[in-house]
Parts: C-alpha cells; sequence; structure tokens
C-alpha cells in the first residue's frame, strides 16, 4: 500500500523585506503544514514502536502530520540546488542563530531575523519541519500531530520514570515530563500510594522515600483575588503535574516512578523528516498534485545539522537506517551532528 504526503501551505510572502541575497537574490517564505498517510505493514515503518497500534483511516493507513517551514530562492535557478535542514532543538529554529548570528525566531520574517545572510548568500533552500511529537505548543515551536498507540482501543499503560532537579528555592510544582513544553504520560491514578517519590543528594546516594502523604499529583495555580489586590491560590488536582507542598530542594534528585498512559507513536519523528526531505529533494509534487515549492529536478543535495538534542537525534537517525527514502534512495547527503553528547546521572 502507498505511502501519501500531502502538503498545506498556509503562507507564501517574500522574506526579510524583499532583501536581495548576493547573486542568489530575494528570498520567499513557505509556511504550512505537511501531512502523511503511512503503511504500518511497509518495511519502511517495520521499526516504529506501537505503530501497528496506532488507529487507521478508511484507506487502513496511519495518519499523523508535522509543522514546517521553507525559506527558499525566489527564483530557484540562483540558489545553489541544496537544501540544509534544521532539526529543530526541542521545536525551536537554530541554525540562523549559529550560521548567520540571526536573534532567535521560530519564524523568521524580517531582516533582523535573517541575520547575516550567510546561508542566503550561498544560495540554500533552509527548511525547517517538527520532528519531536510530545512537545505542546507555544513560542511558535514546530509541532507534530502523533497519534496516541492502543491496545485494541483501550489505553496502554506502563512504568515511567522521571527525575527533576531544581535550581531555585520556592518551586512547588513540576510538569511529570519535567518540561514545560513536554507532554507528560498522564498518570493511571491519582493515589500517591500508587506511585513513588524518592530524592538524593547525589546521582550515587541512597534514595530517601517521600511519603505519599506529603506530595500530590496535582498543581498549584495562582492569582489574583476578587478584590484585584490579594493573591489566591489553588491546588488543582492533575495527571500531569508533580505537587510538593514544601517544595523542591535546588540540587537535591527527585524520582518519580508511576504507571502512565497514551504512548505516542513517537517513532514517526523519524520518518517524518525522511520522507518530507525525499519528497522536496526527488518528487514534483504531493498525492493531490500541490507543486513541490522546490521545484522538479531542482535540488541536488540534502544537508541536515542538528545541535545538543538534535544531533543526538541525527545520530538515532543514521543508525537505525532512516536516511534510506522508501525508494531505496539516499536522503541527505551529508549530516552534521553539534555537540551531540549527553550526560549520564
Amino acid at each position: 500500500m502507498k505511502t501519501e504526503i500531502r502538503l498545506s501551505i498556509a503562507e507564501r510572502t517574500p522574506f526579510a523585506g524583499g532583501m536581495e541575497f548576493g547573486t542568489t537574490g530575494p528570498y520567499e517564505r513557505i509556511k504550512g503544514r505537511v501531512h502523511f498517510a503511512v503503511d504500518p505493514g511497509e518495511q519502511a515503518y517495520s521499526g516504529i514502536t506501537d505503530l501497528d497500534k496506532a488507529p487507521r483511516n478508511e484507506k487502513d493507513l496511519v495518519d499523523y502530520s508535522t509543522d514546517f517551514l521553507i525559506l527558499k530562492p525566489l527564483e530557484l535557478e540562483n540558489g545553489n540546488r541544496r537544501i540544509f535542514f534544521d532539526w529543530g532543538n526541542r521545536g525551536n529554529i537554530r541554525a540562523l542563530q549559529f550560521f548567520n548570528d540571526a536573534v532567535g525566531s521560530n519564524d523568521p520574517q524580517t531582516l533582523e531575523e535573517a541575520g547575516n545572510g550567510f546561508l542566503f548568500r550561498r544560495g540554500y533552500s533552509v527548511v525547517f519541519a517538527g520532528w519531536q511529537g510530545d512537545l505542546l505548543a507555544g513560542n511558535g515551536r514546530f509541532l507534530m500531530d502523533l497519534p496516541v498507540a492502543t491496545d485494541q482501543g483501550k489505553p496502554i499503560t506502563g512504568l515511567v520514570r522521571c527525575e527533576y532537579i531544581l535550581e531555585e528555592e520556592g518551586v512547588t510544582t513540576q510538569p511529570l515530563s519535567g518540561w514545560a513544553s513536554t507532554r507528560s504520560h498522564p498518570t493511571v491514578s491519582l493515589d500517591t500510594r500508587q506511585a513513588t517519590l524518592t530524592r538524593r543528594q547525589y546521582g550515587d546516594s541512597p534514595r530517601e522515600v517521600i511519603p505519599p502523604d506529603q506530595w500530590m499529583f496535582a498543581r498549584d495555580e495562582g492569582g489574583s483575588g476578587l478584590d484585584g489586590v490579594s493573591k489566591q491560590t489553588a491546588i488543582v488536582p492533575s495527571d500531569s503535574n508533580l505537587y510538593l507542598p514544601g517544595g523542591f530542594e535546588p540540587g537535591w534528585i527527585y524520582e518519580l516512578v508511576y504507571t502512565g498512559k497514551d504512548p505516542l507513536v513517537l517513532g514517526l519523528g523519524h520518518t517524518a523528516v525522511r520522507d518530507f526531505i525525499s519528497f522536496l529533494k526527488y518528487d514534483a509534487s504531493d498525492d493531490e498534485g500541490t507543486p513541490n515549492p522546490l521545484g522538479s529536478g531542482m535540488i541536488e543535495k540534502a544537508y541536515g545539522w542538528g545541535r545538543s538534542q538534535t544531533g543526538r537525534a541525527i545520530r538515532d537517525f543514521v543508525y537505525h537506517g532512516y536516511n534510506e527514502d522508501l525508494k531505496g534512495r539516499k536522503v541527505f547527503d551529508g549530516l552534521l551532528p553539534h555537540v551531540s553528547g549527553a550526560g549520564l546521572l
């Protein structure tokens, strides 16, 4: 069964006020969403955990989608026929800051956000797309819409382990994921007796159990009172937050083990990058006839760059064989994982 790809272009505007970047000339900004429908039985998707447990559409395919942004030469023939793909770090654009000395922005439009124009003067078509499927909306992050895996319609549950290290005093609430920008696996029960919260001073220190009656699955909400002067707070039960009334002690390692539910099929982040870049590199149009915004046969090479988290994602992408597309063709001709190490506690 054929995998499908469909572009939905929301905006198409001049970039950086029509500024001409050397012999490349002006650039165009194209923003939208790319939709995929994939066959879980196809070999190219066989390594994706829980894909077989994702819901199917009327064609028996699995649907998912991601945001994208393309900054391309207005006249493609003036470009260098190369894609520069920014593996956005936690949904954020980073390449323009590092290569163009630009100010940070997840929706670059202005001359200031183009920076010194390094990539543009050299004629690259610069591409951004979401690949991390558990990000939450905010700050213009590039988001994915991924299916939730189920066991024949019933929730899938399993143990989740999270760590929290706070740097400031007075913090009482944390998302279970540990990141405000990242989706948590919801707990199956608000009963803290069914979970374990510990703390330790160092990685190899003995764990101290925090009794279940001294913390909650909840969040601390605050705001102004009815008189507009006094402050009011409320402790709201939450399946996605951890509340510690006495606050987290800075520098200590807190560890929560609980039973979570509703896993996303996160492995589709790799195939989104593979299939989107392959489309831009090789195809003339999508499955509904929308022309490839980078033209037909105009791209000769594709390069990818990622920093820190995304440097590790690049290594994983290559290790698992995703640099070969569905037709056995090379996706990226060069990849640069930047500071891709990770510490161990």
